[in-house]
């Protein structure tokens, strides 16, 4: 139930407080609400936040508090470049420069110019003449550095840095001794010296600026080699180069977090500074700077969104570990509207419309002491696991560790995820599984899990299946510190036994699984037994409580212990699944839960009476429920005071006084919750019942969620209480 819906469970969770609350609480999706502060102040102690901006965007209110409020960086995405400034020889155009510029200035931002020399988006009056043949070398330098002393001259007051020279390296080199590079016109006229011969004219007209070569694929190790060989060769002589900017086009298969580590640590060892400068990533197989690529499904599913926020998340943990030397990280483009990949390729934090998606929040809200954290390589396989599998396993801090084999699969995804994550991405291993640790250690206890495999849904062939979010789903076990009251022990056990009634209200034969206790067979014919009916919650069944909740095991357990009197404990599937969300109206009235109602009190307790031993009266008989069986216990208990004198609500909502006609009618009321729902409401509520009179329990499991291990938990603290 927690990872597939939690959101919902939980908002039913505080609607069963009373039939008021449910009626007036919907689900309409929450206003967008915009961060407080930004990007720049979360990475203040690493490095700058960087954005790339056109006219539009430094004109728009909306945008220009967006932008102030997110980057301390600023670069003029295409303004500044050779054939917008200066599109004829001589003839200037600084207008869209100039208002950038001037917004810099006005804001007290700092200003990127990109850039000076690129074989694309230049006049050709730069390197041709006007019949098109290729200028001479000295001609060729001329112009260069007449354009390049203009820019750098007029704007060296707020640019702080020049990516001097863009994409000279070519993508590859296809046989030995082929050159590495980029066969552009410059280079056919001057070679790699026309490289050398940008950098000094832009370090004579601005002696303080620092100068980067950039460029994009530049994690890939052959093309990684090739521009740190380059570089070095240029330093080596005498050459300004004073950084490598790193493009950072990338997409949600790669590059690896390996290949960019290696590549930052080794450019790291001939430049002081390096700057991602374009970044951005897009759904697709696409990468790189070219000007060919898809636009872009025109929808991204979740699973998508999911390998970015992953990629993301790596690509920024790897740069906060070389803050040393990534001195500025700039997004290409404000939002998803603005990208040079259009808004279908989904590659930036904001979306189409300026709101920041989940990746944003994931890149900002980092864990500091994550970045460094090691697991334990103590890990062993789940509990859960069918038998004979090793996968998944689990170590002593609660990491979880896959294993999966899909060869030919381009992505694997497992749903289970940390701090709002959407899951734990996969990697394909050099021995070709796929292989993948939780980011950090999970709760403890059960959790249902699913694999997500190029978009189809599938499960673990590792793990047994659990029923829960309506379908068979795989599960996974995490240790827990308290875990010796659900524990397998070689005491005596009693029996879980199926039992099929015939239901006339719905005209089916229905389930329910009956857990009857040690000796209940060789028992006296006349000893009787108390009944608790247990609920699971929305998306399960009968088998949850017995088999993900331990109720048989942690019964026996506390039985044998002597800290409860032995009870029979039934289990039905409680018709949670037919309801349909949206329709919130049914969680209150005289409909919700009806049906249910008609099938446990009028058809299921009359079978368990007449077919076990048990004491068939309301003083021996408690209902109780988790999440939305919570919800069908506070509704049917209220309703049929002549049933059940014992109530209890697991993560459920809560009781009040006034709802209760008759104190006389309730002998016990216990609810409960995990530390992490919300648990003031629960303990304020059981505060309210002992004031008036009831008695009632209030209990709080710590470092839980909406999750079995809560509920296990309740179920320990609330079996005492019942049938004294």
């Amino acid at each position: 139930m927690k990872h597939f819906l939690l959101k919902t469970a939980f908002a039913v969770t505080l609607l069963a407080s009373s039939a008021v609350a449910m009626a007036q609480f919907n689900f309409q999706p929450r206003p967008y609400e915009a961060p407080k502060d930004g990007l720049k102040d979360a990475y203040k102690d690493y490095f700058m936040i960087g954005v790339a901006v056109n006219t539009r965007n430094v004109t728009d209110p909306d945008q220009i508090a967006l932008i102030k409020r997110e980057f301390n960086s600023i670069t003029a995405e295409n303004a500044m470049k050779p054939q917008p400034t200066e599109p004829e020889k001589g003839q200037y155009n600084w207008e869209d420069a100039d208002k950038i510029a001037n917004f810099c200035r006005e804001n007290g931002i700092k200003l990127r110019g990109h850039c000076l020399m690129w074989h694309s988006q230049i006049g050709e009056w730069m390197y041709k003449d006007k019949k098109g043949n290729l200028l001479p070398k000295e001609q060729f330098y001329a112009n260069m550095k007449s354009h390049i002393t203009a820019i750098v001259t007029r704007y060296k007051d707020i640019v702080y840095c020049w990516d001097v020279v863009n994409e000279a390296m070519a993508d590859e080199q296809r046989w030995p001794g082929a050159s590495p590079y980029r066969q552009s016109p410059m280079f056919q006229i001057a070679g790699d010296e026309f490289i050398a011969k940008a950098f000094e004219y832009a370090h004579e007209a601005d002696p303080d600026a620092l100068l980067f070569y950039n460029d994009y694929n530049d994690a890939d190790p052959g093309k990684c080699e090739r521009i740190y060989q380059m570089v070095k060769k240029m330093k080596e002589a005498g050459v300004p180069i004073h950084g490598i900017g790193m493009q950072g086009h990338y997409n949600v298969y790669g590059p690896s977090e390996e290949d960019i580590d290696a590549a930052i640590t080794k450019y790291a060892t001939i430049v002081d500074n390096i700057h991602f400068t374009e970044l951005d990533i897009r759904v697709n197989e696409d990468m790189g700077g070219a000007l060919r690529f898809n636009q872009g499904a025109a929808q991204v599913s979740d699973w998508e969104k999911t390998l970015q926020e992953d990629q993301y998340m790596r690509l920024f943990k790897v740069l906060r570990k070389h803050k040393d030397v990534v001195k500025c990280v700039t997004f290409w483009n404000v939002g998803d509207a603005d990208s040079w990949l259009g808004a279908a390729n989904y590659p930036l934090l904001f979306d189409s419309k300026y709101q920041h998606k989940r990746s944003y929040t994931l890149v900002k809200t980092f864990d500091p002491a994550q970045d460094n954290a090691t697991p334990k390589e103590d890990f062993v396989p789940s509990y859960f696991n069918q038998p004979g599998q090793e996968y998944p396993m689990v170590n002593s801090q609660g990491y979880a560790r896959f294993r999966i084999d899909a060869p030919k699969a381009k992505s694997v995804i497992v749903s289970l995820g940390l701090g709002g994550q959407g899951g734990t991405v996969l990697r394909k291993g050099a021995d070709g599984y796929w292989w993948g640790t939780t980011a950090g250690p999970m709760d403890e206890g059960f959790h249902y899990y699913r694999l997500t495999v190029d978009g189809g849904t599938f499960n673990d062939p590792g793990t047994g299946f659990y029923y829960g979010s309506c379908r068979w789903e795989s599960g996974i076990e995490i240790p827990a510190h308290d875990q010796d009251f659900y524990a397998d022990k070689n005491i005596p056990h009693g029996n879980l036994e199926e039992v099929l009634f015939w239901s006339e209200s719905t005209k089916q034969l229905r389930k329910a699984i009956v857990y009857t206790p040690a000796g209940y067979d060789a028992s006296n014919k006349k000893q009787k037994y108390p009944v608790l009916y247990l609920q699971h919650g929305w998306g399960e069944n009968e088998t949850s409580w017995p088999v993900q909740g331990r109720a048989g095991i942690i019964m026996d357990n506390m039985i044998n212990e002597g800290r409860i009197q032995p009870f029979i404990v039934v289990m039905t599937y409680g018709m949670t699944n037919d309801f349909k969300f949206g329709t919130l109206g049914a969680l209150s009235g005289d409909t919700f839960a009806k049906d249910f109602e008609t099938v446990l009190v009028d058809e299921l307790i009359p079978y368990i009476d007449s077919h076990y031993k048990t004491i068939a009266d309301k003083d021996h008989r408690a209902m109780a429920g988790l999440s939305m069986g919570g919800m069908e216990t506070h509704t049917i208990t209220l309703r049929r005071p002549e049933v059940f004198s014992y109530y209890g609500l697991l993560s459920g909502g809560v009781y009040t006084p006034e709802e209760i006609a008759n104190p006389a009618q309730v002998k016990g009321i216990f609810i409960g919750c995990g530390s992490k729902e919300g648990p003031d409401r629960i303990m304020q509520a059981a505060d309210a019942l002992q004031k008036a009179g009831f008695n009632a329990k209030g209990y709080v499991s710590e470092g839980t969620a909406h999750e079995f291990l809560t509920w296990r938990r309740c179920l320990y603290e609330m079996a005492p209480m019942l049938f004294k």
